[in-house]
């Protein structure tokens, strides 16, 4: 049960993060006028640079607290604060360096033959 509670964690940590990236593109998207690649990579580095103090400040904040967690805890909850350790760390990554990537590439590559076959 408790690796089940990590996961639960760690996901929803990774998608609250990655939402607000996607917020900050969505918005940032309103304000261009082209969807061309070059445009749509301007705009997701653009709303990664934004985002980026944000997604760091909180990641290192709970980090901080979960490492201390670890440190100072008894057995139980050590167990359950190594696997939330690597997963803040993972998911902070995921949400800002992977997500967007992604994002990217479906804008870029599926959007063009969606409008094709239209």
């Amino acid at each position: 049960s408790t690796f089940i509670a990590v996961m639960l964690t760690i996901i929803g940590y990774s998608i609250n993060d990655t939402i607000v990236i996607f917020d900050r593109i969505r918005e940032n998207l309103k304000t261009t006028r082209g969807t061309d690649a070059e445009t749509l990579k301007t705009v997701a580095d653009k709303s990664i640079t934004q985002t980026i103090s944000r997604s760091l400040n909180t990641s290192i904040t709970t980090f901080v607290m979960v490492f201390l967690l670890y440190i100072l805890g008894v057995t139980s909850i050590k167990e359950f604060a190594l696997p939330l350790m690597v997963g803040v760390v993972s998911g902070t990554y995921s949400s800002i360096c992977i997500a967007t990537e992604i994002w990217y590439v479906f804008r870029t590559r599926f959007v063009k033959k969606e409008k094709a076959k239209k």
